[in-house]
C-alpha cells in the first residue's frame, strides 16, 4: 500500500510539473467599432482613409491567425444608420490589454473609428 500511494504521488508530482504555467489564462473581450461623425458621410472619405481601414482589415486577418481574434465583422448598414457598428471577439489577459489591442486598431488610432470594449462571455462558439 506504501508503495502504490508513493507510486500516485510521484504520478501526480510529474503530471503537474508537465503542465506549462507559463501561459497566462486569457480572457474574451468584445470590442465595438463605429465611425466617427465625419465618416457616416460617403463623400468624407479620401484615398488614404480607405487605405487605413484597409490596413484596420489586415490586422485583424493577422490577429485571427495569431489566434487573438475569434471573428470580427459589421452591421450592414448604411454608413449614417445610428445602428452600423463593428464588432471584434478577441482575447486579453484584462481589459487593460483589451482597451490597448482596440486603440492599436490603425483606424481609430486615425480617428477614423471609436471604441468601447467589454467584457466578454463566448457562450457558443464554432471557434472553440
Amino acid at each position: 500500500m506504501k508503495k502504490l500511494f508513493l507510486a500516485f504521488t510521484c504520478f501526480i508530482s510529474i503530471h503537474a510539473l508537465a503542465q506549462d504555467t507559463t501561459k497566462v489564462k486569457k480572457n474574451a473581450y468584445l470590442g465595438v467599432l463605429t465611425l466617427s461623425e465625419k465618416f457616416k458621410d460617403e463623400k468624407n472619405w479620401s484615398a488614404g482613409d480607405q487605405a487605413i481601414v484597409g490596413e484596420h482589415f489586415q490586422r485583424l486577418i493577422k490577429k485571427k491567425e495569431e489566434g487573438i481574434v475569434v471573428l470580427a465583422g459589421r452591421t450592414e448598414l448604411p454608413l449614417n444608420n445610428p445602428d452600423m457598428m463593428g464588432l471584434v471577439i478577441f482575447y486579453a489577459k484584462d481589459e487593460k490589454e483589451a482597451l490597448q489591442f482596440m486603440m492599436d486598431d490603425p483606424a481609430v488610432k486615425a480617428k477614423i473609428m471609436l471604441t468601447k470594449v467589454h467584457p466578454y462571455g463566448l457562450a457558443i462558439s464554432k471557434c472553440q
